[in-house]
C-alpha cells in the first residue's frame, strides 16, 4: 500500500457476474450490430457464471467450461461465449472502475480452433429441390430470399435490410445495407450490387411497394421457412430415391404408394424392405443434408467469379481482403477443367 502497488478485491469481491452482465445489457449492448445474437449469448454465459463474484471466476473456472461445452457445441460458438465473458470483464475494468487485481481471467485460458471453413454448395439437383420446396411456403418471401441471396451473394441480414427506395430496376442496382438499415458487416455504410437478370424478374413478380422492406419477414421467421424448406426437399429426394429402389426389387406402383404413405402419416410401420433401403439411402446420399442459408452466398461468390474480375468480386459481396473472398470460393475440379480446353 505504501508504494501504491496494492489493488483492492472489495468491488470484485463485491460484484457478481449477474450484476456486471445485467449493466452490460443495458448500457453496452443496445450500441452493438449484433445485439440480438449476443443477447443470446450473454444470456448463456449468465447462467453458467452469474452467481459467482468477478473475483471468483478464474482461468480454471473457464478453462473447465470451454472442456463441457465443447462436447455440446462448435468450438466457434465457445469462442463467441468466452468472448462475451472477456468483454464483461474489460468494461467493468475500462468503463466501471472495477479493480481486477488478477486481471481478466479469460486472457489466461487456450482458445478453441474454429472450424467454420465451409466449402458447402448447391450440388446436383439441390437447387431445384430447394426453390420447389420453399414455393410451398406460405408466403412468397422465402423463396425471394433465396433467388436475391444466390443472385447478389449477399447476405441473410442485408437481404431482409433490403428497401424497395434502394433498389434502382431500370440500372439494375440495389444498395445493400447491414442488419437492421445499419453498417455491413466489414462497416461499411453500404455497398452498390449489381443485379443479374434473374433477380430483376424476382423483384418484378414481387407484390411492389414505393417504401418499405422487399422482403417484409424476420430472421427468425425466415429461418424458421427455411429449415422446413430443406426438410421437405430432403423428404421429396428420398422419397423419389426408395420408389427406384423398391421399382427396382419388382415392387409395384401401388404397393410403393402404401409404403410411401407409411412413411408420410405414420399410421403404420414400413416394410422391413423399405427400413433397410431408407438406412442404405441415408447412409450413401448426402443431398439437401447439412445446408445452411448462409451456404447460397458462398455459391453466389463462386458463380459471380466466372463472370467478374477478382476486384470487381470484392465489389459486389464487400469483402475487404482477397483472403476472405478466397473462403467464399469454391470451384469445382471439374469446372476448372473445362476452362482448360
Amino acid at each position: 500500500m505504501d508504494t501504491d502497488s496494492f489493488i483492492s478485491r472489495n468491488d470484485a469481491e463485491r460484484t457478481t457476474f449477474f450484476e456486471a452482465a445485467e449493466r452490460y445489457r443495458t448500457d453496452v449492448l443496445p450500441s452493438k450490430r449484433g445485439k440480438q445474437q449476443d443477447g443470446y449469448v450473454l444470456k448463456r454465459v449468465t447462467e453458467e457464471f452469474g452467481s459467482y463474484s468477478l473475483a471468483a471466476i478464474t482461468p480454471a473456472k473457464l478453462s473447465a467450461y470451454r472442456d463441457e461445452r465443447l462436447k455440446a457445441v462448435s468450438p466457434q460458438t465457445v469462442l463467441h461465449e468466452l468472448g462475451m465473458v472477456s468483454r464483461i470483464f474489460k468494461a467493468a475494468k475500462l468503463d466501471w472502475n472495477i479493480a481486477l487485481p488478477k486481471g481478466n481471467p479469460v486472457e489466461d485460458v487456450r482458445k478453441p480452433s474454429p472450424n467454420n471453413d465451409r466449402t458447402r454448395r448447391l450440388e446436383s439437383l439441390e437447387e431445384d429441390l430447394l426453390l420447389n420446396a420453399l414455393k410451398e411456403c406460405a408466403s412468397v418471401w422465402p423463396h425471394a430470399a433465396a433467388v436475391l441471396a444466390m443472385e447478389t451473394g449477399a447476405r441473410q441480414s442485408e437481404l431482409l435490410s433490403l428497401k424497395w427506395e434502394e433498389i434502382d430496376l431500370e440500372q439494375r442496382v440495389a444498395r445493400i445495407r447491414g442488419r437492421d438499415g445499419g453498417k455491413t458487416k466489414n462497416g461499411d455504410e453500404y455497398r452498390d450490387a449489381p443485379l443479374s437478370r434473374r433477380a430483376v424478374a424476382l423483384l418484378n413478380s414481387l407484390p411492389q411497394a414505393t417504401r418499405g422492406k422487399v422482403l417484409p419477414l424476420s430472421q427468425n421467421a425466415l429461418q424458421l421457412s427455411w429449415e422446413r424448406a430443406v426438410t421437405r426437399a430432403r423428404r421429396t429426394h428420398v422419397f423419389g430415391l426408395l420408389r427406384e429402389l423398391l421399382e427396382k426389387h419388382g415392387v409395384d406402383e401401388k404397393a410403393q404408394e402404401r409404403e410411401i404413405t407409411a412413411l408420410k402419416f405414420k399410421k403404420r410401420a414400413p416394410s422391413e424392405a423399405t427400413i433397410n433401403h431408407l438406412a442404405d439411402i441415408d447412409k450413401h446420399d448426402r443431398v439437401m443434408v447439412d445446408l445452411h442459408f448462409h451456404d447460397l452466398r458462398h455459391e453466389a461468390t463462386t458463380r459471380l467469379a466466372e463472370k467478374l474480375e477478382m476486384h470487381e468480386l470484392m465489389k459486389v459481396t464487400g469483402h475487404k481482403t482477397t483472403r476472405m473472398l478466397a473462403r467464399y470460393y469454391h470451384p469445382r475440379a471439374a469446372d476448372l477443367a473445362k476452362k482448360l480446353d
